[in-house]
């Protein structure tokens, strides 16, 4: 699956390239918003979007909601620092999940997994 990243800390980005990976995906890497729609622009086969909140340049939900403007039905996962707020369920239209920083993989996969399976029931 082809995974667009969006992290502006260089060290995560790594991490998270490198997990997504590990996990057979292909990710492309965004370290801005402007970066991010650029690459966005360039790839029209992204299957899925996972991007940080608190992006230098513009909100992750900005980025999300520019996206969303020409593909409705992108799946998103917003991945925070704030945690605390226990998981939370997916969001069907448009298909949405949330995932709290620090992660394991397993928890990135879990994550993926529902919300594809939501998208394609979507």
């Amino acid at each position: 699956m082809k995974i667009l990243l969006v992290e502006d800390e260089p060290l995560i980005a790594l991490t998270l390239v490198d997990m997504l990976e590990e996990l057979g995906h292909r990710p492309l890497e965004a370290l801005n918003g402007d970066q991010a729609l650029t690459l966005f622009g360039e790839h029209d086969d992204i299957d899925l979007v996972i991007t940080d909140v608190g992006l230098p340049d513009i909100s992750g939900h900005n980025l999300a909601e520019t996206m969303r403007s020409g593909s409705p039905a992108l799946p998103i996962i917003f991945a925070t620092g704030h945690t605390g707020q226990g998981p939370q369920p997916i969001t069907p239209e448009p298909p949405t999940a949330h995932l709290g920083k620090p992660f394991q993989v397993a928890e990135l996969q879990s994550t993926i997994d529902r919300l594809m399976a939501v998208a394609r029931k979507g």
